[in-house]
C-alpha cells in the first residue's frame, strides 16, 4: 500500500513538474517597450468609404465560424458543406471558416476560398485570425498574460499573410484599457462579440475599439458569428459584416477589408426557434444606403428609420445623435480625433460604421506603433524561464533516478 502511494506521488509530482517546464517554454517572448496613446490630429479625414460611391455593393459576410474538420481541433458538430448551405439559407454571400489551428478549403467553390484560421490555444483564449496565410504556425503562449506576449503574436502572424484580426476582446480574459492602448499591428478587431444577447445590449458600446482607437491604433470593428453550431438556432446570423466588393473573391474582399470598406451588424434571434420567420426577416434586414464624407461632415443614410443614430468619438462619448431618422450629419471639430457611427433600431437590430479618423501624413491613420525590443528585460525574462523548465526537468530525473549500489 505505501509503495502504491509513492508511485502516486510520483505520478502527479511529474506532472505539475511537466506542466510547469512546458508553461514556462511556451512562454518565451521579447519583451518591448510600448509607445503610449497618441491620439489621432492632422487637417485629412480619413473615408473608409471612399470607394462607395454611386450604389455600394454590399455583400453580406461571416469571416469567423467553425465547422467539423478532419485534422484539427472540433468545435462544431457539422462539416463547412452544411454551414455554407446554413449561412446561404440566411441572405449570407461570403463565408469565410476560420477553424482553429486548421485551414479549411471552400466546400463548393474553391475559388471562393479564404486562406484564414483561428490561432490560439491558450488559456486565456486571447485568439487572432491570421488572413492570407499558407500554413499554420503551431507555436503559441500557454498563457499569456503579458502584453509584449501578446504582441509577439500580433508580430509574428502579421509576417504570415495579408493582415491580422483581433478576435473576441470582449471574452479575452487580460484585457483592458492598457493593453488597448498598447497593442499595435492589427487591421480588424471583433468589436461587439458577445454571445447572443446575454449582454443586454452592453456589447454595442464597443468599449475596447474605442480604447483602441482613442489611443491612435486605427483598425476597423468587424462582425462575426464565431458559431460553432450552425443548426443552433441562437447561434447563426446573429453578427455579419457588409463588405462593399463587386466579387465575393479574396482579392477583392481583401482590399474591401484593408479599406474598411465595410460595416458591421448586430442582428437579433429572429422567430426565437421558428427558422422560417429567422430567414423571412434576415432576407429585410435595414442597410446603408449612402455613407461617407463630404468636406468635413460625416454622414449617413439609411433604409429604414432607426430608433436613434449617434455619432460617436474620443473614448466612446456621444458627439450628436438623432431620433427617430433614417440619416445623420455630423461635421467634425478640430478637437474630434474620429468619428464613428452607430444606428440601434426597435427591434434590436444595430448597424456600426467604421471609423473617420484624422491624420496628417500618408494615406491613411493607419500605423504600426514601434515597438522596440527591451534586451536587458528581455534577456533576463527568458533566462528565468529556461531556469524554471530545466530546474522542472532536474526534479523529474532525480525522482526516478536509481539510487547508487551500496546506499
Amino acid at each position: 500500500m505505501k509503495k502504491c502511494i509513492i508511485l502516486f506521488c510520483k505520478a502527479v509530482l511529474t506532472i505539475v513538474l511537466a506542466a510547469v517546464s512546458a508553461l514556462a517554454i511556451m512562454s518565451i517572448s521579447p519583451i518591448y517597450r510600448f509607445a503610449g496613446p497618441e491620439p489621432f490630429s492632422g487637417g485629412k479625414i480619413y473615408n473608409p468609404y471612399s470607394g462607395t460611391s454611386g450604389n455600394p455593393e454590399w455583400k453580406r459576410a461571416c469571416l469567423h465560424t467553425h465547422t467539423r474538420v478532419d485534422k484539427g481541433i472540433n468545435e462544431c458538430p457539422y462539416y463547412p458543406d452544411v454551414v455554407y448551405g446554413d449561412y446561404m439559407s440566411y441572405g449570407y454571400d461570403i463565408v469565410g471558416f476560420s477553424n482553429h489551428q486548421a485551414l479549411t478549403p471552400h466546400p463548393v467553390d474553391t475559388s471562393l476560398g479564404i486562406n484564414v484560421y483561428e490561432h490560439g490555444y491558450n488559456i486565456l483564449k486571447f485568439h487572432l485570425n491570421p488572413y492570407g496565410v499558407e500554413k499554420v504556425r503551431k507555436f503559441d503562449h500557454i498563457l499569456p498574460i503579458l502584453r509584449s506576449q501578446k504582441q509577439f503574436m500580433i508580430d509574428l502572424l502579421s509576417k504570415d499573410g495579408d493582415f491580422v484580426q483581433f478576435n473576441h476582446p470582449d471574452r479575452t480574459l487580460g484585457i483592458d484599457r492598457e493593453t488597448m492602448q498598447s497593442l499595435t499591428g492589427y487591421t480588424l478587431i471583433e468589436g461587439d462579440s458577445g454571445f447572443q444577447e446575454g449582454d443586454r445590449q452592453a456589447g454595442t458600446s464597443l468599449r475596447h475599439w474605442d480604447e483602441a482607437l482613442s489611443a491612435g491604433r486605427y483598425c476597423h470593428n468587424i462582425a462575426n458569428d464565431d458559431n460553432h453550431n450552425s443548426k443552433a438556432h441562437g447561434s447563426i446570423a446573429r453578427r455579419c459584416s457588409w463588405i462593399n466588393t463587386p466579387t465575393p473573391y479574396w482579392r477583392d474582399v481583401r482590399e474591401a477589408l484593408l479599406k474598411g470598406d465595410f460595416y458591421s451588424m448586430r442582428v437579433p434571434d429572429f422567430g426565437k426557434g421558428d427558422t422560417a420567420i429567422k430567414r423571412e426577416n434576415n432576407l429585410r434586414l435595414p442597410r446603408i444606403t449612402s455613407i461617407g464624407l463630404r468636406g468635413d461632415t460625416v454622414f449617413m443614410e439609411l433604409s429604414a428609420r432607426a430608433s436613434i443614430i449617434k455619432a460617436i468619438t474620443y473614448e466612446g462619448r456621444t458627439a450628436d445623435s438623432v431620433t427617430d431618422s433614417g440619416c445623420i450629419n455630423y461635421v467634425m471639430k478640430e478637437s474630434d480625433p474620429y468619428i464613428r457611427l452607430t444606428a440601434w433600431f426597435d427591434d434590436g437590430t444595430v448597424i456600426y460604421s467604421n471609423a473617420f479618423a484624422r491624420y496628417s501624413e500618408g494615406n491613411s491613420p493607419f500605423r504600426v506603433f514601434p515597438h522596440p525590443v527591451d534586451i536587458p528585460v528581455t534577456v533576463l525574462f527568458n533566462l528565468a524561464l529556461f531556469c524554471i523548465a530545466a530546474l522542472c526537468i532536474f526534479c523529474i530525473y532525480r525522482l526516478y533516478r536509481k539510487p547508487a549500489a551500496g546506499k
